[in-house]
């Protein structure tokens, strides 16, 4: 665990030094200079959009953590958005921690709960290479609207927990996949969005699979710059690369305030009944 430990830190050091050297090459401006006032509306909006369709991996991960209608989504976001937050910590295994201790708060026991993040985990990489694939293969938005629809279907009509899961976790990829579609071909001037698209859904699941960095920050850049250059212009997956972190950190930040709101807010009512 040690070596795996480090190797990672390695990688992560290697990432930024790669990053920084990219963007030093490029120049700031030429990057900078490629973001108008729409881009930045465009980055917000979808940032938040993202922010909203996370319930779907809290409810696929309670689906696995706790019995079938045993919590509503207040609870479960409660639960899970102050642990999406804490992903951004070094090391990346504080978001599970959360998870244990608000989840002991509603009652969850802690072994399922543990079984649900791992499985939960190991969901994600498959859900977003396939989200990547149907881009690749030219599924497009129209794709990944259907597979959005599908997942969900399984997910509500389904049995078994890990197949919930599942559904739910394809339906969110695809919803993140159509979303950062939308920002390359709204707030960028990209030359084949969808393509771009399917390089960004391989970076995250390159910044997944690197635990040590937070939010696979440096990582999911390093890899996002290595693939989609030169079939698009390196300033402009840069942009790309500073739009889509943006995204998803206000999308992170906004699940997080609101479970950090509901969380706290049950706590404040519990005192004032106690």
């Amino acid at each position: 665990m040690k070596a795996i430990r480090w190797g990672g830190y390695v990688l992560l050091a290697a990432a930024l030094v790669y990053c920084g050297l990219a963007l030093r090459e490029l120049g700031t401006d030429a990057v900078v200079d490629r973001l108008s006032q729409t881009a930045w509306m465009a980055t917000l909006a979808i940032g938040l959009a993202y922010g909203a369709a996370l319930a779907l991996l809290a409810v696929g991960w309670i689906a696995m953590a706790a019995r079938q209608g045993s919590l509503n989504l207040t609870a479960v976001i409660a639960i899970y958005g102050p642990a999406v937050v804490a992903k951004y910590i070094p090391g990346s295994i504080f978001q599970y921690g959360s998870r244990q201790l608000n989840g002991a708060e509603f009652g969850l026991e802690q072994k399922p709960m543990a079984k649900a993040s791992l499985a939960e985990a190991a969901l994600h990489n498959p859900a977003a290479l396939i989200c990547g694939m149907m881009l690749l293969v030219g599924g497009g938005m129209i794709g990944l609207g259907a597979l959005a629809v599908a997942g969900f279907g399984v997910a509500i009509i389904a049995g078994s927990p890990i197949i919930r899961a599942g559904g739910f976790q394809i339906a969110f990829f695809a919803l993140f996949a159509v979303l950062i579609t939308l920002l390359a071909a709204l707030a960028l001037p990209a030359a084949d969005p969808e393509r771009l698209t399917a390089m960004f859904m391989f970076a995250w699941v390159a910044g997944f699979l690197v635990p040590v960095a937070p939010g696979g920050i440096g990582v999911r850049e390093s890899a996002l710059l290595a693939l989609a250059v030169p079939a698009e212009s390196a300033a402009v997956v840069a942009a790309f690369a500073l739009l889509t972190r943006l995204a998803t950190t206000v999308g992170d930040g906004a699940i997080g305030l609101a479970g950090y709101w509901l969380l706290l807010s049950r706590r404040w009512n519990k005192q004032a009944s106690a």
